[in-house]
């Protein structure tokens, strides 16, 4: 991925993290996370890791701060209109993989430890 890219996926995460701190952005990514998953299909690794950011933005223990940032991510899979569009081919999902890498890379050691704990399968019983 060009330098270029991953500034501009940044900058509309540093964007979409404001909107994920709101309820309106909280009711978008409940809303829309499970139905957005299934129309992506066979991406697995991608979509187990956002399954865990997903789960850990659901937990109540998560502080608002981190879930805005993992909420970003959530957003930014979401919404079609990132820097590569959805609708272009499999290419249409590179910049939401990168999206997610940058936030995971972030929060990794929070992320594996909510999954080595096993906290993802209870996520579901909110």
């Amino acid at each position: 991925m060009s330098k270029k890219m991953k500034k501009r996926i940044i900058k509309k995460l540093l964007l979409l993290r404001k909107v994920a701190g709101t309820a309106q952005g909280e009711q978008k990514i409940m809303t829309t996370f499970d139905s957005k998953v299934s129309k992506v299909g066979g991406l697995s690794t991608l979509i187990n890791k956002l399954r865990v950011m997903y789960a850990y933005f659901r937990h109540p223990d998560t502080s608002k701060k981190k879930k805005a940032i993992v909420g970003a991510a959530l957003l930014y899979f979401i919404i079609p209109t990132d820097v590569l569009p959805d609708l272009l081919p499999f290419m249409g999902y590179v910049d939401d993989a990168a999206a997610a890498v940058i936030v995971w890379n972030l929060l990794a050691r929070e992320l594996d430890q909510f999954t080595s704990n096993g906290m993802t399968n209870k996520s579901t019983d909110f």
